[in-house]
């Protein structure tokens, strides 16, 4: 059964402090339940330094089997996901398992509660957050930010496309080759283009055989009523020939 130590936090002295159930998620990882959002990762690094050094810290809605650590966000107009103003649950990873025992003993019998509004890190509420939030980005900011990251991820697709390239020319051991996405896509404009002749072959001859198949439709369905016709024909004549064997002839 999971052990629980119970960190307190508070924004300062005059509130109520928060109780949050801590726990060992696996040797070198601290599991920290319901943390508040004004209790911020970056306020949970802070804190969980004055214990032991953190490697590594990740938020997410839910608790789950392996934790996903992200690296830190750099950028300053985006903001992560686990920045919220909800309850969450935050992995804290440290170097070792005698610093993650080392943490959990200390937190056990520590008295006084964390207060974030005496760390450094500590973040802007009410009134001020939402002044922070509403300010107009600085454009040029902005814009090179965002020119550095697509050119960051234009990098890592072409490094990306290179490896799948490599991968699906190059066969392995067992003569095997990687089926990967770029070498179903086609590499030139004539390629593009001659599926597209081809394409548009196979829709004109798809068109063809449907109109040769109502014309079928068409013909047999004239025979039939020539059919027809032909039979009421005969029909109408047998009945007239039988009036005419019929009537008798009465001369004056």
């Amino acid at each position: 059964m999971r052990q629980y130590s119970w960190l307190k936090v508070s924004w300062n002295a005059n509130y109520a402090p928060h109780h949050l159930p801590c726990s060992a998620h696996d040797e070198t990882t601290l599991l920290i339940l319901g943390c508040p959002s004004y209790f911020t990762d970056c306020c949970v690094k802070e804190a969980m330094s004055t214990y032991s050094d953190v490697v590594n810290i990740s938020s997410q809605a839910k608790p789950s089997q392996i934790p996903k650590f992200h690296p830190p966000n750099p950028s300053q107009f985006f903001r992560d996901s686990a920045d919220s103003t909800e309850f969450r649950v935050v992995y804290v990873n440290f170097n070792s398992a005698s610093a993650l025992q080392g943490v959990l003993s200390s937190i056990s019998v520590m008295a006084k509660p964390v207060f974030v509004s005496e760390l450094k890190s500590k973040p802007l509420l009410g009134l001020k957050r939402w002044q922070s939030e509403q300010q107009y980005p600085d454009e040029a900011q902005l814009r090179a930010e965002c020119e550095q990251y697509m050119a960051e991820f234009n990098s890592r697709e072409k490094l990306k496309l290179q490896h799948e390239k490599e991968m699906a020319e190059n066969p392995d051991e067992d003569g095997w080759v990687m089926v990967t996405k770029s070498s179903k896509v086609c590499a030139t404009a004539e390629q593009a283009e001659e599926r597209k002749r081809q394409y548009d072959e196979k829709l004109e001859k798809k068109k063809k055989e449907i109109l040769h198949l109502y014309s079928f439709q068409d013909r047999e369905k004239r025979k039939q009523s020539l059919v027809e016709l032909k039979r009421k024909f005969q029909e109408d004549k047998d009945k007239i020939s039988k009036m005419k064997a019929a009537r008798v002839f009465r001369p004056l």
